[in-house]
């Protein structure tokens, strides 16, 4: 397959607004805010290497796909593999858990499986009396985990955080604001870092994706130049044989193996469904078949995913978090509005069509009845909307 560019950009390409944030202190708590493909991973990214040469930090992000992935960047570094930059990095929730038992020689004390009771965690830290740490957490898409994570750790010590954070993009239902971020951190409102410059999407995507956006304490992000349209519009086909919605995804991808394409799904059935289809179907290409990928978090695997080549990666839409493809490609089957919940629908939805750099394609079955119609764009300049034939 061919490589992909998947490295951080030299000091001549970092933008303005990033730029502010790269010249921040050393020391201090920090609040970073700003849309998807504003560069929020970037700056969050270079600070780690700020500090990875005398080993004084922690990376830390809300799930395995986007560790794996951060910890693929090139980093601009030494070619030598022997001296490459290894992030020192984890998972929020294993760090948490890995910390709790050092300092306590106890088991998490949990409200439910994988849910911390942080009450008892706060309480545990508060008899040890632990002094002040010097360690920098920096923490990619922080708004997914709840304010008494972040209580727990400034009782451990720790007094060096750079959060990065977007509340449109909350995927858990146990979160932080913006607000409660500030607080925490005791950052004001003025002081707030926010990056505005969408440097990922082409403008028809950002343009789709902005009627999903629900935050009312934060501006829109800013739209690309419509000059940056690449591939058009999004679209939505209606199909009756999910077949033919694999075999459409196989030539997109034989169009350009330098592409990486997302199939973004509701859940685990779906994603083992299309992984089997899509490496098994009988369909002539000009290429041969593209590598095809995926990752459950119930797998309890390293990820096997290789961001820096093309290919196609199939997840769950809370494993894209972070990410970006050059592709995507989002199957509505198994999303369904509860309740009445149209915010958390529309926040998923934000994420999920924010990950398309070039294109954006959607797949509906004609005996879907989820309610997903009624949150997405009538507007045809905005979603077209096609009957899938794919033959």
């Amino acid at each position: 397959m061919a490589k992909r560019k998947f490295k951080l950009p030299g000091v001549e390409q970092i933008k303005k607004d990033q730029d502010r944030v790269l010249r921040l202190p050393e020391k201090g708590q920090f609040l970073v805010v700003g849309g998807p493909g504003t560069g929020k991973s970037v700056v969050s990214l270079l600070r780690a290497l700020k500090f990875h040469k005398n080993n004084d930090y922690i990376f830390l992000t809300f799930n395995h796909v986007l560790k794996s992935a951060s910890n693929q960047v090139d980093f601009n570094q030494s070619k030598d593999s022997d001296n490459r930059i290894i992030l020192k990095s984890w998972t929020l929730q294993s760090w948490f858990y890995k910390l709790q038992y050092k300092l306590t020689k106890e088991w998490m004390p949990e409200l439910e499986p994988h849910k911390p009771n942080y009450d008892e965690v706060i309480k545990r830290f508060e008899d040890l009396k632990i002094d002040s740490r010097s360690l920098h957490i920096i923490i990619d898409e922080g708004q997914d985990m709840p304010p008494k994570f972040y209580e727990s750790l400034m009782h451990c010590g720790y007094e060096n955080f750079f959060i990065v954070a977007d509340q449109n993009q909350q995927i858990t239902d146990d979160c932080s604001s913006r607000q409660e971020l500030a607080d925490l951190l005791g950052v004001e409102q003025k002081d707030i870092i926010e990056l505005t410059e969408n440097h990922r999407n082409s403008h028809p995507i950002a343009l789709f994706a902005q009627h999903f956006f629900t935050d009312p304490s934060s501006p829109l992000p800013e739209l690309p130049p419509k000059s940056k349209s690449l591939l058009g519009t999004p679209i939505l086909y209606e199909y009756t044989d999910y077949n033919d919605c694999a075999k459409l995804i196989l030539r997109e991808a034989d169009k350009d193996d330098r592409n990486l394409i997302g199939v973004v799904v509701a859940n685990d059935d779906k994603r083992n469904n299309y992984a089997k289809t899509l490496e098994s179907i009988d369909i002539k290409l000009d290429n041969p078949k593209p590598i095809i990928s995926t990752y459950s978090n119930r797998n309890n695997e390293n990820v096997n995913i290789d961001f820096s080549n093309g290919g196609i990666v199939i997840l769950n839409d809370k494993s894209i978090k972070g990410l970006e493809f050059d592709i995507v490609f989002i199957i509505i089957d198994g999303f369904n509005i509860y309740n009445n919940d149209i915010d958390s629908m529309k926040k998923r939805f934000y994420v999920m069509s924010s990950r398309a750099i070039k294109k954006l394609v959607f797949f509906k079955s004609e005996n879907y009845n989820g309610g997903i119609e009624s949150i997405l764009p009538e507007d045809e300049n905005i979603l077209k909307k096609e009957r899938l034939n794919n033959g």
